[in-house]
């Protein structure tokens, strides 16, 4: 259910979650920062999008059992653990 809720947010998350390993691979750890913050502005757009995107539809999830902040907690809390073990294996491999 949520992988259906979170399609249109996964092409806003994949590209900058893939940028954001790539920049850490090549630069290493200093480009940690700069890429917490975009991964974190990307995932602020993304939530609004997928707000505006299921607005009417929302109903359907809340009929089902699913509310709009559990909804968005868990797709933010799998895209970011997502990057968060990509990050950490690519300074374990760094050092």
């Amino acid at each position: 259910m949520y992988l259906l809720y979170a399609r249109s947010y996964l092409l806003v998350a994949i590209p900058i979650t893939l940028a954001g390993w790539y920049t850490v691979y090549h630069n290493g750890p200093v480009a940690i920062g700069g890429m917490l913050f975009l991964k974190l502005a990307s995932m602020l757009v993304g939530w609004v999008g997928l707000r505006r995107r299921h607005k009417k539809d929302i109903f359907f999830y809340q009929n089902i059992g699913y509310g709009e902040p559990r909804l968005l907690a868990v797709v933010g809390a799998v895209d970011f653990a997502a990057w968060l073990l990509g990050i950490t294996a690519i300074i374990i491999s760094y050092f």
